[in-house]
């Protein structure tokens, strides 16, 4: 090995144990589950300023997501953490100076039942996707595509907003030729609100988007997160 390939070995192992040691100081406070449980109980009724202290009493900062981030990257994936911080990390930019979230907030990766979004304001719904596509994004378009129907098939007349990480997510979505149904052969009950609610799903995504889903704003999240986290995305 070569003396630029060891240095950077090292530097990479040493960003490594430095985010290792940030994330198991957040952990060591209380379990994950617990620590998620408690900031949507918290941030049920908050407004923007109030998402600021929340974030700051649970430790939830920059320097953490970017620590995931890295830890990710390096041994595997800790979704509920990354999913739960950008989405805290990015409340003090969308919410209104009047708005307030009215239903406890989805902060894990993946909805229940009982809350079919990550956000739920008194004016608007929304879904927050924080992985970077990579090429071989099959699931993630997938799922990406039925967030967007999700959305689309809101009645409740708030405004709807798809949330992603780069430019990809959006490519696809206005651009893809294949069909909805291909898009949503693994998600049933995503199929049946399309076909409830839109009809024959044998139009494209791209179709889709640009007339049923035309009003669901997406938004790239690296022009939200802090700058830190933001250069981890580029």
């Amino acid at each position: 090995m070569d003396t630029s390939s060891a240095h950077q070995d090292r530097e990479e192992a040493e960003r490594l144990s430095t985010a290792v040691g940030v994330l198991a100081d957040f952990l060591s406070r209380q379990p994950l589950t617990q620590a998620l449980a408690s900031l949507e109980h918290r941030l049920e009724g908050a407004g923007g300023m109030d998402a600021i202290r929340v974030a700051e009493d649970g430790h939830v900062v920059p320097e953490l997501l970017v620590s995931a981030l890295t830890v990710r990257e390096s041994l595997g994936r800790i979704n509920d953490l990354i999913h739960a911080c950008g989405i805290l990390l990015v409340l003090p930019h969308i919410l209104g100076d009047e708005e307030r979230i009215a239903v406890r907030p989805s902060l894990g990766a993946g909805n229940d039942l009982s809350r079919p979004y990550d956000l739920e304001t008194d004016q608007r719904i929304a879904e927050f996707k924080l992985a970077r596509w990579r090429g071989a994004d099959t699931m993630r378009k997938r799922q990406t595509f039925k967030d967007l129907v999700m959305l689309a098939a809101d009645t409740s007349g708030r405004r709807a907003e798809l949330f992603v990480i780069g430019p990809e997510p959006r490519r696809f979505l206005t651009t893809s030729t294949s069909t909805a149904a291909w898009a949503l052969d693994r998600t049933p009950g995503a199929l049946r609100t399309f076909t409830t609610v839109f009809g024959a799903p044998s139009m494209s995504v791209a179709q889709f988007t640009e007339t049923h889903a035309a009003h669901v704003q997406i938004t790239d999240l690296r022009d939200l997160l802090p700058e830190s986290v933001a250069a981890l995305l580029q």
